[in-house]
């Protein structure tokens, strides 16, 4: 089987490396992954792993990059709220008894 490996350019400026990995993440039972950071850009190499793969890459590829834009959209949304999550899970936890007053 000839393997056919496609490249995507993701900009630095617009997503980072582990949130395109986290999106591979969910591909890799049917792609491989190779990651190349640049200057201003991460090349990934993806190639299926196998013939069916390779029958519906360009699907497969169109779904990696919808992933990747999901994940940052997560990334960005749990940035945004990390403060008021943090204050939520103190004051939790502060009821728990879990501490011991001294």
């Amino acid at each position: 089987m000839q393997q056919s490996m496609q490249e995507i350019r993701f900009s630095t400026h617009t997503y980072n490396l582990e949130t395109i990995k986290r999106a591979a993440y969910r591909f890799t039972g049917q792609l491989a992954f190779n990651f190349l950071p640049e200057k201003d850009s991460i090349v990934c190499q993806i190639t299926p792993i196998s013939a069916a793969d390779m029958a519906d890459i360009e699907t497969a590829i169109n779904e990696f990059k919808n992933e990747v834009l999901d994940q940052d959209l997560r990334r960005s949304i749990a940035d945004e709220t990390a403060t008021t999550r943090n204050v939520i899970l103190a004051h939790v936890f502060s009821k728990t008894g879990l501490q011991s007053v001294e």
